[in-house]
Formats: C-alpha cells, sequence, structure tokens
C-alpha cells in the first residue's frame, strides 16, 4: 500500500516552524537591542567628547579673554597714571577719558595716611580702596571687570603710594563665552534629533547605581528613553535618546511576526487537516476495496456452492415435489393428518426451491431487456396483491402517484423489486400500522418513497440492513433486500433509505432514471 504524508508529521513540522520562527524573532529582537546599546553608548560617549572638548574650549577661551582685558586696562591704568603725575585729573576729566576710551569707569587713589581719590564718573567704586596685590578682579554682582594698578608694587603698603582703579564691563564678554558655554550647547544637543535631554550630575548627587552601571529604559513623559552615563571628571554626563524609532520598528517586527506565526497555524491546521481527511478517505477507500474484495471471493465460492446445489439438489427436488403431489391426488385412504403432513412437505419444498432461486439470483448478474415499464401500474398491482393482508393486520396502505411515469428497464425484475418492499412492509406490521407509498418526477428520475413503520433495529443492527444474510425473521434468506438494491444498480438507480429509530419508522427511497422520450 503506498504510504501518504502523515497529518501528524506534518503538523509536527509546523510546530517546530513555530518554534523557529519564534527563536529566530526572539534573537532578533535581542540583536537589536544590543545594536541599540551600542548605538547609545557610542553615541553618549561622541556627545560626552564634544561637551568636553566645549568646556575645555570655554576654559580656554576665558582665561585668553580675561588675559586681553587684563592687558589692556593695564596699559591704560598705566597711561592714566602717567597723566596723573603731570597734572592732577579731575572727576569730569576722567568721566570723559572713560567714555572715549570705552571704560565703565576709572578711579584714582592717593597714598597716605588718608587716602583719597577722584572718580569718573562721579562716585564710581568710591567705596574700593588699594588692594595688596595688582591685577584683574571680576565683579559678578556688577558685570565688571576692575584692574587694580599699583605704581610701587615693591612698597610695604599699597594704600600709602597709591593706586589706580579701571573698570570695563562683562557684559559683551559674557556674551561670547555665553556662546561657548555648556549650557549653550546642551540646548543645541537637546534639539538633536533622537535626543531626549542631557544633564550632569556630579557626585554627591544620588545616582541609581544601575543607571550608572548600565543603560536602563525608563517611562518619562509617555516617552520611551534609554539613558547612558559617561563621567567627566568629577561630573557624570546623562545623556537620554527617544526610542520611538526603535519601538515602533519594534512594533512592526511583532505584528509581522503575529500575522506570520497565524498564518503558519491557519495554513498548519487546514493542510494537516487536509491530509487527515485524505488519509481517512483513502484508508476508508482500501477497507471499502478489501471489503468488495472479500465479498467478490465470497460471491464466487457461493456461486460455485449454488451451482452445485442446484445441479445436485433441484432435480431431487422436483422429484420429490412430484412424487408428493401424486401422493396427494393418488391415494384415496389417507386420513387428514397425513394429508396435513404431504401438504407440509411440499410446501417445505417450495421454500426450499425458492432459497435456491434467491441464492441464483444474488449470485449471477441480471440481463437487463430494456423496455418501457410504467412505474405507478406497478405500484397498484403491488398495492392490489397485498391487499387483502394489509387489511387482516390493520395496515392503513396510502399509495400517491402524480403521473404515469416511464421507467426503461425489466418489468419482471422490477416488479419483484417492489413486491420485494411491499412485503417486508407488510412483514414488519403484524400488529397493524401504515405503508405510505409516494412516487414523484424529479428533473430526469423517478423517486418512489416508501415508508412503514415496525422499523425496530437498532442504530448497530441497521448498518447491517442491506448485508447478504441478515434477517430478524426465522423464514426469511437475507438476501430480499440485498437483491432489491442489485435491481436498482442494475437499472442505474439508486437506493437509499431512512431510519427515524425514536419513531420506529423507515423510508426507503428509490431513484430510477426516466425514459428519454
Amino acid at each position: 500500500m503506498k504510504r501518504y504524508f502523515g497529518w501528524k508529521a506534518n503538523l509536527v513540522v509546523f510546530v517546530l516552524l513555530i518554534v523557529f520562527v519564534g527563536s529566530y524573532f526572539f534573537r532578533q529582537n535581542q540583536q537589536a537591542s544590543r545594536e541599540l546599546e551600542m548605538y547609545s553608548r557610542n553615541h553618549s560617549e561622541i556627545l560626552a567628547a564634544v561637551v568636553d572638548l566645549t568646556i575645555r574650549n570655554r576654559l580656554l577661551s576665558q582665561s585668553a579673554l580675561e588675559e586681553t582685558v587684563a592687558g589692556s586696562l593695564e596699559k591704560s591704568a598705566r597711561f592714566i597714571h602717567y597723566l596723573n603725575s603731570i597734572e592732577s585729573f579731575l572727576s569730569f576729566e576722567l568721566t570723559a577719558y572713560a567714555a572715549e576710551s570705552g571704560l565703565a569707569g576709572v578711579r584714582i587713589v592717593e597714598g597716605g595716611n588718608t587716602p583719597s581719590g577722584v572718580s569718573g564718573p562721579e562716585a564710581w567704586q568710591s567705596d574700593k580702596g588699594c588692594e595688596e596685590s595688582a591685577g584683574l578682579k571680576r565683579i559678578e554682582d556688577e558685570k565688571l571687570y576692575l584692574y587694580t594698578f599699583i605704581p610701587d608694587e615693591n612698597g610695604s603698603d599699597p594704600s600709602l603710594s597709591g593706586c589706580v582703579l579701571v573698570g570695563l564691563s562683562s557684559r559683551e564678554i559674557d556674551v561670547i563665552l555665553d556662546k561657548l558655554s555648556v549650557e549653550r550647547l546642551i540646548d543645541i544637543l537637546e534639539d538633536l534629533h533622537d535626543v531626549a535631554y542631557v544633564r550632569f550630575l556630579s557626585d554627591d548627587q544620588n545616582v541609581d547605581q544601575q543607571l550608572l552601571d548600565s543603560q536602563v529604559i525608563q517611562k518619562i513623559q509617555n516617552e520611551n528613553i534609554r539613558e547612558t552615563v559617561v563621567t567627566l571628571g568629577e561630573w557624570r554626563l546623562v545623556v537620554a535618546f527617544k526610542m520611538d524609532r526603535f519601538g515602533k520598528r519594534r512594533i512592526q517586527m511583532q505584528r509581522e511576526f503575529l500575522v506570520f506565526i497565524c498564518f503558519l497555524v491557519i495554513f498548519g491546521g487546514l493542510s494537516s487537516w487536509w491530509l487527515y481527511w485524505v488519509q481517512r478517505q483513502r484508508l476508508q477507500q482500501a477497507r471499502e476495496f478489501e471489503r468488495e474484495m472479500a465479498r467478490q471471493h465470497e460471491d464466487a465460492a457461493l456461486g460455485r456452492a449454488a451451482a452445485t446445489i442446484t445441479h445436485e439438489l433441484r432435480n431431487p427436488l422436483n422429484a420429490i415435489g412430484m412424487g408428493l403431489q401424486r401422493m396427494q391426488i393418488e391415494t384415496e385412504d389417507l386420513d387428514p393428518v397425513h394429508h396435513k403432513l404431504l401438504a407440509s412437505m411440499r410446501n417445505a419444498v417450495a421454500r426450499t426451491n425458492t432459497i435456491i432461486s434467491r441464492l441464483n439470483q444474488y449470485i449471477h448478474p441480471f440481463a437487463i431487456s430494456s423496455q418501457a415499464v410504467n412505474i405507478a401500474s406497478l405500484l397498484r398491482q403491488g398495492v392490489t396483491l397485498y391487499q387483502e393482508q394489509s387489511r387482516k393486520q390493520q395496515i392503513k396502505v396510502e399509495l400517491d402517484c402524480e403521473q404515469d411515469l416511464l421507467v426503461p428497464g425489466d418489468r419482471v425484475l422490477l416488479e419483484q423489486l417492489f413486491e420485494n418492499l411491499l412485503k417486508n412492509s407488510v412483514e414488519a406490521q403484524p400488529n397493524g400500522g401504515f405503508i405510505r407509498i409516494v412516487m414523484k418526477r424529479l428533473a430526469k428520475s423517478c423517486c418512489v418513497e416508501i415508508e412503514n413503520g415496525g422499523f425496530t433495529l437498532s442504530p448497530e443492527e441497521s448498518r447491517l440492513l442491506f448485508e447478504p444474510y441478515f434477517t430478524r425473521k426465522s423464514k426469511g434468506t437475507g438476501l430480499g433486500l440485498v437483491i432489491s438494491k442489485k435491481i436498482v444498480l442494475a437499472h442505474k438507480g439508486k437506493l437509499e433509505w431512512e431510519g427515524d429509530f425514536v419513531g420506529k419508522r423507515i423510508k426507503i427511497l428509490i431513484m430510477l432514471p426516466l425514459e428519454i422520450s
């Protein structure tokens, strides 16, 4: 027998395929997460390098600017000291000089036990005296660079020798430094694509150790972000990247995975079901073929036995029957008991002949003589034949024939068909019942429905209804329905049945092709 791919093996293959696809998707998801982590770390380190470079540049720029400011203010202070040594400045002269030189103000402090001085503008830094050392000083509150020039730096007390204070506004320099500030850089970085925020944390601030050791995904303002910490000296730079694109891609991958898995499940289930159905069908066909082969083998053996029985028994049975008939006719001195015994013996011989005839009908194929047969006439004839017996058994017979329908076939065999079915219907209801016969035309077929009561078979027994030698009658051969079905098939028709096990009814449906006019 040819082997077919089993549905169980197919189902196992699809289960393994689903497991493989799930593992592959999980591995791809893990790889994408690792690549994202590497991307976050690399970009964070790049941003940290940019921030570190910016801090260094700002410090260098600030130092260079302050050195330039200090040099310029020192020159101005020396020049003012020189001019003042020639002729002392008045307040308005210092004010004019400061305005012309772009200075915030000038104050000349004269040495002595009670230092005094002149300022321009008037009262500018009037509370300031000479510092112990010369140099540049930044006053944050006033946004001012203040340079102290001490003419006699080698003196023991600068307050006694006097000094020159020169001031320059730091606003313009602050603007330049602000452009180079880390805060401005962070604002620029936060405007970059996929960057959520950038923050600085000092060592004394409470930072999650897990965040310091690795990347952590958090929910902030309903956005998925990934924070990366990079150490910059005593500070830690926290860079947070938006995960929108990665999240969308992951959702897309999940949807594709679910769609593919659903496709595999549906296709695998349908293909396994189809293979299971095909396997069942082929198994059923194989069983039917085996049953048919067994039946043909049995029929062949039975045919040989029937031929032997017919040859060996029919002639003796005919002789016995004729002898019994002569004894009944020619013997005058027999009492009634012996006459009854002879009649019973003749009936037994006739019944044996009937069994042999039916056996021959079952074994040998029918030779159909095609002629137009009126089915309605055969049904009326059968009802008339069993009318008296039906009346005695209180069986109500209903016959409904719409019209006379002609069927091409053998009249004798079709007459035997309907007589067998009507006989079974009557014998199944010894205590009364009904027989309903309906004949109608369906397309190109003649449909005859014979329904009757008295159906007492169980569902298990009903499966053997059209099997040979199955009968529940004490004097039955079990070949009546089998021969009836064989007659229908010989006329290229169909015979079906429907059983009502609760209502104890059975309906026989016979479909015969109509004669083409």
